[in-house]
């Protein structure tokens, strides 16, 4: 095996192992009886831990990860309801890596690990037993429905208890027949259903110039099948962080809301009204950024005198928050950055 690490701190170490030349019989030879060729290195460049990198290094450890049930002896996974009474056991996982601070770059674990053990990825977990969804019983049949063409009845059933931890979903809720009486319909006069769909919310935007009008008050349509229309008023707000004034602007987002018959083709508007209409347009805050100031001068270097293992200072610079992000703008970066310095010259002070 690799010996330990040896030379310079940081990525100046060197490792070594030793080699031997091995007969078929087992017996140790002579190296120059061997390939060269083929001969395994000794000697690899490595990084070299000191004490002081424990400044520099951390251990980065993610949230646990579901948990998931413990596979059978033949790898199938699947819930074990008949089996199950109260729980099942799982497992649940997570990532743990050895990052270098000041870039936030993947290291050797080894170099961590000269500092503190590395945390666990694995632990032991309960997954309560899968619970399947209870329905009522279906409820009596509806009267035939009335007018032409194929009569239907319905019956409906209501779900007592969601399904949980992986348990059986629900059956339909619904249920329909056919009558036994059918009246044909005259041309032009079949029977239909109608539905309401309604579309995700646009992204905040303000009113265009010419939405606005000279009493500041917008009318927008956004129905194309009725001649609804919303009313919105454009405003501005002046807040205050940190005694320095910020617009706050308020938007409006906006979606299509229409209406489909049976057969799939669009229909007026107005056949899919309901008592409580969704709302086509709302107010929301315009997105902006999180503003931070320029960064401060980089501090003195802490190492003010002169050791014998050469081990660095540290120096660091800041910046503060100006606005902080609201209406799902960027978040705000790191304010604070730490780098190693070293202090050159033979004028600096032995230390105690």
């Amino acid at each position: 095996p690799w010996g330990r690490c040896t030379g310079d701190c940081g990525p100046g170490g060197v490792q070594s192992r030793a080699v031997w030349c091995f007969h078929v019989e087992g017996w140790t030879s002579h190296l120059s009886n061997c390939d060269e060729s083929s001969r395994p290195p000794t000697e690899r460049s490595c990084f070299r831990v000191c004490d002081w990198h424990s400044d520099l290094f951390q251990w980065e450890v993610s949230d646990w990860h579901h948990c998931v049930l413990v596979p059978y002896a033949q790898g199938e996974v699947k819930p074990r309801t008949s089996e199950c009474v109260t729980a099942q056991h799982g497992l649940q996982h997570r990532t743990v890596r050895c990052l270098q601070k000041l870039n936030r770059t993947m290291v050797a674990s080894d170099i961590c690990e000269h500092f503190a053990p590395q945390p666990p990825t694995e632990q032991a977990c309960l997954i309560p037993c899968p619970r399947d969804c209870v329905v009522s019983e279906f409820s009596p049949w509806s009267k035939c429905s009335k007018g032409c063409g194929k009569k239907l009845q319905h019956r409906t059933r209501a779900a007592i208890a969601p399904p949980l931890y992986g348990g059986v979903q629900c059956p339909n809720l619904t249920e329909s027949r056919a009558c036994d009486v059918s009246i044909s319909c005259p041309l032009g006069e079949e029977e239909y259903t109608f539905s309401l769909k309604v579309g995700p919310w646009s992204k905040c935007r303000l009113p265009h110039l010419k939405e606005i009008s000279l009493s500041e008050r917008t009318v927008l349509d956004f129905s194309s099948d009725s001649n609804e229309q919303v009313t919105f008023r454009h405003q501005s707000y002046k807040a205050h962080h940190h005694s320095q004034p910020w617009d706050i602007e308020i938007g409006f987002q906006t979606r299509q809301v229409w209406c489909t018959r049976s057969d799939g083709k669009n229909a007026l508007l107005s056949l899919c009204m309901q008592d409580s209409f969704p709302l086509t347009v709302q107010p929301c805050l315009m997105p902006k950024d999180c503003e931070t100031s320029e960064w401060t001068s980089w501090s003195p270097c802490s190492k003010t005198c002169r050791s014998g293992n050469l081990s660095p200072g540290f120096r660091s610079r800041s910046r503060k928050v100006k606005h902080i992000a609201i209406g799902g703008g960027k978040e705000c970066p790191e304010l604070l950055e730490k780098e190693a310095c070293i202090v050159e010259g033979d004028l600096l002070q032995p230390c105690p």
